[in-house]
């Protein structure tokens, strides 16, 4: 009967902490999520709307993803010639 009541303590002791960390996770989520908000929203009225910069130019391949085309490549053409 003494386990049964250390156990129960101690579960109720575990969910009470369980229950304090998911209520302190939602309050700071809300206070960043509120600061966000209000950041956006001064940023909007403060500056006027700018244009998007242009793209810049992709990357040109790696060696690994131009071998790797390559060997897929072959592997296509290989199978042209059985077809």
């Amino acid at each position: 009967m003494t386990r049964d009541l250390v156990r129960a303590a101690c579960v109720v002791a575990v969910m009470s902490v369980a229950a304090a960390l998911v209520v302190e996770v939602r309050w700071q989520l809300a206070c960043i999520d509120a600061a966000h908000r209000a950041t956006v929203a001064a940023t909007l009225r403060q500056s006027p709307p700018v244009a998007p910069a242009p793209a810049p130019p992709p990357a040109p391949p790696g060696r690994l993803r131009t071998f790797g085309r390559a060997v897929l490549d072959l592997a296509d053409a290989g199978l042209g010639v059985v077809r």
